[in-house]
């Protein structure tokens, strides 16, 4: 692929408070663009995009996530629609769709990635979402000419649901993370310690229930809260605090919304230890995040997680309530464990950098078009 080769980069995800999928597109454009790359990007929030050198399309609000189902019928109406005019007509070198929503034919190589195939792992969660799982998203990784996961976990998952893909058109690029945001150092405006953090959604395959069970059964004088920043449906909401009230714990549980984006990195440096015991995890960010910043992690032996943490964490079997406790019991009490911890966490985060996802990407928009 030429240097002035344009790639039409499908942004439609991004909404006007970017969180999760759409903090990692804009990431994943400005990496693009910092390479030198030739960019059409297509968003409905314009002024999200920060790459300085892009040609920016605004595109209908009507298919913003904020606006939930609706949103995202929207979104696959425009693609088949208003995108795929936009794409026969100026003939891109390549268009990368960085959501699995691309057009079902494509008249030009296309690059898809998928996050993670949590839909179909965990149907009961997402009622509508496994459908579109299953029968939407193979017919677009089937028109694409390669596939993008972020994860050896996810590749598995990629052959496991979706076997008519070709393994040799699945292509591992790892996530990054914002190497200028996420750094070492004291908490300016620090949460009194020590803490344990979750940062995420309060939904079921996240393990929270089991996640709170530990806490509550440390034993011994551990002087130590939970903070917990994330919210979800009201039901998984409702059934997580009523636990913690059960368990006696609410006095000991700091619980609010979603973290603003500008409060992360005080919150993970101002942590005794991030938590995310999850069952599965398409790449788990926050565990990057986390070390970037200095902070020990406990995660789960299970999925990606072991893949972005290496040797730099304490891994727990997520099923395993006293394995959790365990863990935990033994970052608060162990200084000596908690600094080997930190100390291999920020070698393990200069493996990860939005730059080095630019160029893996890189590199498969040009097999794509050859």
């Amino acid at each position: 692929m030429s240097a002035t080769a344009t790639i039409a980069v499908n942004a439609a995800i991004v909404g006007q408070r970017p969180t999760g999928l759409g903090i990692t597109t804009l990431q994943m454009i400005n990496a693009l663009d910092a390479l030198g790359e030739c960019l059409t990007v297509f968003t409905s929030c314009p002024e999200a995009v920060e790459a300085k050198h892009a040609r920016v399309v605004r595109v209908s609000s009507l298919v913003r996530p904020e606006r939930g189902a609706a949103g995202h019928l929207a979104r696959l109406i425009w693609i088949e629609t208003a995108l795929r005019w936009h794409v026969r007509r100026t003939r891109p070198a390549v268009l990368l769709n960085l959501m699995p929503e691309g057009l079902l034919a494509s008249p030009v190589p296309q690059v898809t990635m998928v996050h993670d195939v949590l839909p179909l792992h965990y149907p009961e969660e997402y009622p509508r979402q496994q459908y579109y799982f299953r029968h939407y998203v193979p017919g677009v990784l089937a028109a694409s000419t390669r596939v993008i996961i972020s994860s050896e976990s996810s590749r598995r998952d990629i052959h496991r649901f979706y076997p008519r893909i070709p393994a040799a058109n699945v292509r591992v690029v790892p996530l990054g993370y914002d190497t200028r945001r996420f750094t070492p150092g004291p908490a300016s405006r620090p949460i009194a310690p020590p803490y344990a953090l979750y940062l995420g959604n309060i939904i079921p395959h996240k393990n929270l229930a089991r996640l709170v069970d530990a806490f509550a059964a440390l034993r011994g004088p551990v002087n130590a809260r939970l903070v917990i920043r994330g919210w979800g449906r009201r039901h998984n909401v409702d059934a997580l605090r009523a636990r913690i009230d059960a368990l006696g714990i609410a006095d000991r549980v700091d619980w609010q919304p979603y973290a603003d984006a500008a409060s992360l990195p005080d919150l993970y440096r101002g942590a005794r230890v991030l938590l995310l015991p999850s069952l599965y995890e398409g790449f788990g960010l926050t565990t990057l995040e986390a070390m970037a910043c200095g902070t020990p992690v406990l995660t789960s032996n299970v999925s990606s997680l072991p893949e972005v943490v290496g040797d730099a964490a304490l891994v727990v079997d997520p099923l395993d309530t006293g394995a959790i406790k365990d863990a935990l019991g033994r970052i608060l009490a162990d200084d000596a464990l908690a600094a080997d911890l930190r100390a291999r966490g920020l070698a393990r985060a200069t493996l990860f950098s939005w730059e080095r996802t630019a160029r893996a990407l890189q590199e498969t928009l040009r097999e794509a078009v050859q």
